[in-house]
């Protein structure tokens, strides 16, 4: 049995939450800048060339973006699932298989709801684990701050997919600066969602930490990050 350590994944991820924010500030100051040239443009200020050199750029952005979100996906899982089956390697009694836990924020309709119960579970049950061997460990079950990471999450997928669909029914410039404008939202509402989720990362690390930091023979807890010969 594998009982493994969930601290360099977690550290990881955190770089990649950062470097996404990054990522989605840039975004957001470039749109709000071809905003502003759009609509000089129209005055005759700038020419068609500077337009589809900004185009270029909008481009490059964007699909910096989407490798950076692709490999953060791939981060978070990656974390979650060490996260959530280390709990099952410890004997605790989880609601999913680790790999359920893990397919329900790919299942359609399952992945509006899977996540947040999970994610709940892992919080509240490293508290009782830690709570069994420490007596004097108050357990906090405020759980506020995953539901709020999850619907902000949510909430900024719904305003991404309807900046795209703006965006591709634009046939003029006003219609294209609309669009940069729901997308700039979209940017702000994503670094909200990153942040809630570097709080979330963070709170999950510092107990997984304390749990293998735990001294006691009782258990396999402080065998966290050992491989079992």
């Amino acid at each position: 049995m594998d009982i493994k350590d969930n601290t360099l994944r977690g550290k990881q991820l955190l770089i990649m939450f950062a470097i996404l924010a990054v990522i989605n500030i840039i975004s957001g100051v470039f749109n709000f800048y071809q905003n502003n040239v759009l609509t000089k443009y129209i005055d005759g200020e700038y020419d068609d060339d500077f337009i589809e050199l900004l185009d270029s750029v909008s481009m490059i952005v964007g699909f910096m973006y989407l490798i950076c979100f692709i490999l953060t996906i791939i981060f978070f899982i990656r974390w979650f699932r060490r996260a959530y089956g280390n709990l099952i390697r410890l004997n605790i009694n989880m609601e999913y298989e680790e790999s359920g836990a893990v397919w329900g924020y790919f299942i359609p309709f399952v992945n509006w709801v899977r996540p947040i119960k999970t994610m709940k579970e892992i919080y509240l049950k490293l508290q009782d684990t830690l709570k069994n061997y420490d007596t004097n460990f108050i357990v906090n079950t405020d759980t506020s701050f995953i539901v709020a990471w999850w619907i902000v999450y949510l909430l900024n997928g719904l305003v991404g997919n309807y900046a795209s669909r703006v965006m591709n029914r634009a046939t003029d410039v006003e219609g294209f600066i609309e669009a940069n404008n729901i997308y700039i939202l979209s940017d702000f509402i994503d670094i909200i969602s990153i942040s809630l989720a570097v709080i979330l990362v963070m709170k999950i690390s510092k107990l997984e930490l304390t749990l293998k930091n735990s001294d006691t023979s009782l258990s396999v807890i402080d065998q966290i990050g050992i491989k079992y010969e």
